[in-house]
């Protein structure tokens, strides 16, 4: 009788680890309405936020004069914290920095087209040239070609007048 209490006890046990695991591996449940607080601010940067609910997703943009530097993101997302269950955005990692004018898009593009323009042009003169020379007919210098009219002209006769016919 011992051992029918034991093992009962032991499957009370694993029904309860069972069901604890079970409990984990769920997913966290947010309570209907959760949402994020105002996100952080960043400096030379503004956001506009139209959703502060839980996975919704938000992007900053740099004020009037910066643009993001190289490697970081705009993008802040709010998320739940699973071991207090509070709402609340990413930590963006966006650097605004000052546009200097002398990097002007347009200044490159400028520079770059003085520069194309003359290579095309000669480019074009050479694929020219190397175009009229080939289609030239060259002949072999000190041979003279023969007219029709100095070439004797014979008929073929029948091959049937030589034929003996034995």
């Amino acid at each position: 009788m011992a051992s029918r209490q034991l093992r009962d006890c032991e499957v009370h046990a694993l029904q309860v680890l069972l069901l604890l695991l079970l409990l984990l591996l769920l997913p966290l449940r947010v309570t209907p309405g959760t949402t994020c607080p105002t996100p952080i601010s960043v400096e030379h940067a503004d956001i506009r936020v139209k959703n502060y609910s839980v996975n919704s997703r938000e992007r900053y943009v740099c004020n009037s004069g910066f643009k993001r530097k190289a490697g970081t993101s705009t993008l802040t997302e709010c998320v739940i914290n699973k071991n207090t269950n509070i709402a609340h955005w990413t930590t963006p990692n966006l650097k605004c920095i000052k546009i200097s004018p002398n990097s002007s898009k347009m200044t490159r593009v400028a520079i770059s087209t003085s520069v194309l323009a003359p290579l095309i042009g000669v480019g074009a003169v050479v694929f020219l040239a190397w175009y009229i020379r080939s289609r030239q007919t060259s002949q072999p210098r000190g041979v003279e070609m023969e007219t029709m009219e100095a070439v004797p002209m014979t008929m073929k006769t029948s091959s049937n007048e030589g034929d003996t016919g034995t």
